[in-house]
């Protein structure tokens, strides 16, 4: 990896502890059916469990900044797995459902302020040219604790019970402790002096997150009345001031001001709509597979396993796919089919068989893969690189506490109609409907995140001058970058693109179209893997061994033949570019992920400029020179 001995130790337990509390959050949702059976509570009330964790961690999140500049990261990362830990002894021990809960609360405590501070430890322990082999490594834990969570969970809860399973996650954070006892480094806070918080905020929030949550899940579990009525309005009563606040406050704990960027609010809401279709078909799909269909925790983890991989593998390919290509059309896709797939459980019967339940799953996890992600990114990047911090944590908060909300309203539309039916219907035909309804209503915001994308999400070139105003970013690219460009026509042969290298005395050159847009890239390279010697390896159909056949074309001959080939034949389909308006660190990031030596500047479509890796360096190294003296 690159990295020294003490590092490769920091790095092992920061992913170990990320990874308990990320397997933790996946355990519980197998377990919901059993806690519903033990403790005689409705998937209404138990569904708290997922929603109160989720509510805490958002809560937790913008908390989190000022304790990240108050106390070392080494303390405070031992201060929040202790306290993980407590949370998990407790719901373990969880003789009834208050102390249970309890318990979960705790744990999110714990988990709201690791998560986030994890990844601050990461930037500041690793050097700039370190940071992409440590997140990379962070991303895979992110993606591998969802894969096998229900399943272990499930194998667990058939052999024992679900209380075993919390002591298992006690045993591993004290274990996280420990180890991080000894492997952290103490690294003192970097803003102990200023660093503040505003009481009053935390507790606008959290009053009125919690008793607008509160309000929405004992209205759907117990029907309408004058109590929780009253706590909904002082729910979004303490939420108008506490927004009021934020944007009167100099330092505000959450910066809402960000959502005034029309792209970065359409972003973030699409984004809200989808996790809270998310979390609330999480939890409904393991009690519909064991309650209704019978079957077995480890069958419902099972169930549930292929769609957490399929996602996880998908995160690095959507991330390249949405470089070069946008966001629209893949989250396009990514919405219809979430929409499509959410729909299909809407008419799901007691009858359903295994394999279609897993492809639909699987479908729908594939589907988030395309839209989480891309939605994300392009909402972020409309804002300028001075409010990155801020977007990033009202994204994340608010995503947390629509999941959240989310769950609360779809689980308790469920246990309506299936409390509203179960004397016309009977119990097992009720819960099938109040399933079947949850899921229509999930769907319902689904298609609603389809029509947002499909009318307000675009792929427009000058996208990036809309966090450029002033033009800064652009007058800086145009003054590094190289304006003689040499552009291939589409219709032009090799020969043709061949000569143009040996003219200008260049190693590759843009593909355009009629009307200047780059529709592929040739190099040198190109060229050369086409003259190359290459053997081919098959299948032989009568003796069923593999054969390889040697390449004995005459150089010449492969040279004259490639020489009346069309350029794009062997060029690159697509080509990545930056926009004029990119900051310089995006030119910087697009290069050293593609692997690439240079890329043309794109204005509204067209290329106006090229910029090479030692333009970008000669530039760094004389305003560093420039500031020394």
């Amino acid at each position: 990896m690159g990295l020294t001995r003490k590092q490769q130790l920091m790095m092992a337990v920061l992913i170990f502890g990320t990874f308990v509390t990320v397997l933790n959050q996946t355990v519980v949702t197998p377990a919901l059916p059993s806690v519903m059976a033990e403790m005689n509570v409705d998937a209404s009330t138990a569904q708290w469990l997922t929603t109160g964790f989720t509510l805490v961690n958002a809560i937790m999140i913008p908390i989190t900044a000022y304790l990240t500049d108050r106390f070392s990261t080494r303390g405070l990362f031992l201060a929040s797995m202790a306290i993980f830990a407590c949370g998990s002894l407790l719901a373990g021990w969880g003789p009834n459902f208050p102390v249970l809960l309890v318990g979960r609360l705790v744990q999110a405590s714990g988990a709201g302020i690791l998560m986030p501070m994890v990844m601050t430890v990461l930037m500041l322990l690793f050097p700039v040219e370190k940071r992409g082999t440590a997140m990379g490594l962070f991303s895979i834990v992110i993606a591998f604790a969802p894969a096998i969570g229900p399943t272990v969970a499930g194998v667990v809860i058939d052999q024992a019970d679900w209380h075993i399973m919390f002591y298992l996650i006690t045993a591993l954070s004290v274990l996280v402790i420990l180890c991080a006892a000894f492997a952290l480094e103490k690294m003192n806070a970097a803003g102990k002096e200023a660093a503040t918080l505003d009481k009053p905020s935390v507790l606008l929030s959290s009053v009125g997150f919690g008793a607008l949550l509160y309000g929405f899940s004992t209205i759907g579990a117990q029907g309408v009345n004058a109590f929780d009525i009253a706590m909904t309005l002082v729910g979004l009563v303490a939420l108008v001031f506490f927004f009021r606040r934020q944007l009167r406050m100099e330092r505000p704990m959450l910066q809402v001001r960000v959502l005034k960027n029309r792209k970065f609010l359409i972003g973030t809401v699409i984004g809200m709509l989808v996790q809270a279709a998310l979390l609330a078909g999480g939890i409904l799909m393991p009690i519909y597979v064991q309650s209704l269909l019978g079957l077995s925790a480890t069958m419902s983890g099972l169930i549930l396993m292929p769609g957490a991989i399929l996602m996880g593998i998908m995160g690095p390919i959507t991330g390249r796919m949405f470089d070069r290509h946008g966001p629209r059309v893949i989250s396009i896709v990514g919405t219809g089919l979430l929409t499509v797939t959410t729909f299909a459980f809407a008419f799901l019967n007691t009858l359903a068989p295994v394999w279609l339940l897993t492809v639909l799953y699987t479908a729908r996890m594939f589907s988030l893969s395309l839209v989480n992600m891309p939605i994300t990114t392009w909402g972020m990047n409309a804002l300028d690189n001075k409010v990155m911090n801020h977007g990033t944590s009202v994204n994340n908060t608010l995503r947390q506490v629509a999941g959240s909300l989310g769950t609360a309203v779809i689980v308790s539309v469920n246990t309506m109609v299936a409390n509203a039916n179960v004397e016309t219907l009977g119990a097992t035909q009720a819960s099938m409907l109040g399933i079947n309804v949850a899921f229509a209503v999930s769907g319902a915001l689904c298609l609603i995140g389809f029509a947002m994308v499909v009318f307000l999400v675009k792929d427009r070139p000058n996208d990036a001058s809309e966090s450029d105003p002033d033009n800064t970013r652009k007058n800086l690219l145009e003054t590094i970058m190289k304006r003689d460009v040499f552009t291939v026509p589409e219709t032009a042969t090799i020969s043709d693109a061949v000569q143009l290298f040996v003219d200008k005395g260049i190693s590759a050159a843009p593909i355009v179209n009629a009307a200047g847009e780059a529709v592929g890239f040739i190099s040198d390279g190109d060229v050369m893997r086409s003259l190359s010697r290459r053997d081919r390896t098959y299948m032989d159909p009568i003796v069923m061994i593999m054969r390889t056949e040697s390449d004995d074309h005459d150089f010449n001959e492969k040279l004259e033949k490639l020489m009346s080939m069309n350029v794009r034949e062997i060029g690159a389909a697509g080509s990545i570019g930056v926009d004029v308006h990119a900051d310089l660190a995006d030119v910087c990031r697009v290069l050293g992920e593609n692997r690439l030596k240079k890329v043309p500047v794109m204005d509204k479509g067209r290329i106006v400029g090229m910029i090479n890796r030692s333009d970008i360096t000669q530039y760094s190294m004389k305003k560093y020179l420039e500031s020394r003296k």
